[in-house]
């Protein structure tokens, strides 16, 4: 235990310093101690470290030590999981008085693989400050569906906070809580792209093909890009024969134009289209003369990992 205790102290010592290991200042935030420290950290496996931190704990109980102390936990208790490293968590989360160390420690909770206390969490969900609500929603998604659904329900029924709403979607999905469909729905018409997005990605996860309308009429009216690619994964998911003229009149706007940045990883909308049209319409000759093109006249409309995966696509297609 001693030598652990030694190395917990080292860690948590070297996870602290901003400078290089000569102490010079650097400008990338690679070359920094803490930053390798840090993602060493983010490696720990032996559960007898646990105990060891909790040890340091008990040396210096300041707010920076907590914080990283609980930072170490909380990637334990990913890597062993062991409970006893968030049951620790919470004795700390509880002791803490200052709000902003609060919200920095939430950020270690929401790593965790279950948070078996939800209580401290619902009452920050609901506070005044949104930062703290929402860092307070993260934390959310890691605790029992059972204990938070109403919560986060009443949120999605009831706030008119946009981020509120955006971070209980992504509870809710991470929850795998697919019984607020209809109440996700309902926010299909929000003003704000990224809840549409969200809301689509969610009837695709939870729903059906009866949802395959919502996705067609998303992909041709929505404005927003996000929209569209959140639209085409579900169709590319859902949709059938009869969103062929759909899918292949988008996917052909996408390559009449020049396309900038790298393009969406791991899969784009333009890959998701072709993914589409090649397993409901391979043998359409629009649909081959399309792929052609786009395997040589046109091949500079996309992006390295798409050609690449373009290739491997029509490649397994033809052995078959």
């Amino acid at each position: 235990m001693s030598q652990g205790i030694q190395y917990v102290r080292d860690l948590l010592h070297r996870m602290t310093i901003k400078t290089d290991e000569q102490g010079r200042e650097v400008r990338n935030s690679q070359d920094q101690v803490s930053w390798k420290a840090l993602r060493e950290a983010e490696r720990l496996d032996d559960p007898a470290m646990i105990d060891a931190a909790a040890q340091v704990l008990e040396e210096a109980r300041d707010d920076e030590t907590r914080v990283n102390v609980c930072f170490l936990w909380s990637h334990l208790a990913k890597n062993t999981e062991d409970s006893r490293a968030v049951r620790l968590m919470l004795d700390e989360f509880a002791k803490t008085t200052r709000m902003q160390t609060k919200s920095r420690l939430m950020w270690s909770f929401a790593r965790v693989p279950e948070v078996p206390d939800a209580e401290p969490f619902l009452t920050l969900s609901e506070s005044r400050d949104g930062s703290i609500r929402r860092e307070a929603l993260r934390v959310l998604a890691r605790c029992r569906p059972e204990e938070v659904k109403g919560r986060l329900l009443e949120i999605i029924r009831r706030s008119n906070d946009e981020y509120d709403i955006i971070y209980t979607l992504w509870a809710l999905k991470e929850l795998r809580l697919g019984e607020a469909l209809p109440d996700v729905l309902a926010l299909i018409e929000s003003p704000n792209a990224e809840i549409r997005s969200l809301a689509i990605r969610f009837a695709a996860d939870f729903g059906d093909g009866a949802h395959v309308p919502l996705f067609v009429t998303a992909l041709e009216n929505d404005r927003s890009p996000d929209v569209k690619w959140s639209a085409m994964e579900a169709l590319d998911q859902w949709g059938g024969a009869s969103e062929t003229e759909t899918v292949l009149s988008r996917v052909k706007t996408i390559v009449s134009r020049q396309r900038k940045g790298g393009g969406q990883l791991p899969m784009s909308e333009l890959m998701h289209g072709i993914s589409f049209l090649w397993k409901v319409a391979p043998n359409r000759e629009e649909v081959n003369k399309l792929l052609q093109a786009l395997r040589t006249s046109k091949a500079d409309k996309l992006f390295e990992h798409e050609a690449k995966w373009l290739a491997e696509l029509t490649k397994v297609g033809n052995t078959e």
